[in-house]
């Protein structure tokens, strides 16, 4: 359900990239008249696409990813792999969300030229995404362990399914 509502934000703020991007063309090269609010917007919901879609990636498992050295291991070893690789993913998603906040606090009284809101809200999409990256991390360390301790596989067989436990 949350990759529903996920893919659906998505969606929406790609319909708009799509809208404004094409109305900028549209009012530039037939009316004469750039949009001079067209690239801050876009800018802004491209940022939040990039974003969302990468923690989106991150739950579908989807993601590139070489799972020859994981498969080769004995069953213990596929346990340390999979953790040091959920630990990595932590500390990364750590990493965006304590230089993202950084960033966000450090440009909440700059606004946009144009349409003059805060910076804050541009960057604000870092530090959320890493959040949510440390918390499917956690989760995924939690779910993985509780799988090998009932003899399942960590790794999902089809990366690209879609399917998630999460």
């Amino acid at each position: 359900m949350i990759n529903r509502i996920l893919e659906a934000i998505c969606a929406a703020l790609l319909l708009a990239t799509v809208v404004i991007g094409f109305m900028a063309v549209i009012y530039r090269y037939v009316f004469d008249n750039a949009l001079s609010w067209s690239f801050e917007a876009l800018l802004g919901l491209l940022t939040y696409i990039t974003f969302i879609g990468a923690y989106l990636a991150l739950r579908k498992n989807a993601h590139l990813r070489v799972d020859l050295l994981a498969s080769a291991l004995p069953r213990p070893g596929r346990l340390i792999l999979f953790l040091c690789n959920q630990a990595l993913i932590g500390l990364i998603g750590l990493l965006m969300l304590r230089q993202g906040w950084r960033q966000t606090v450090l440009f909440q009284d700059q606004t946009t030229q144009v349409l003059e809101i805060s910076n804050a809200y541009l960057y604000a999409a870092i530090p959320v995404c890493g959040l949510l990256i440390c918390i499917d991390a956690i989760t995924r360390i939690f779910i993985g362990l509780r799988r090998f301790s009932t003899g399942q596989e960590l790794f999902d067989d089809a990366p690209m399914s879609g399917k998630s436990e999460i």
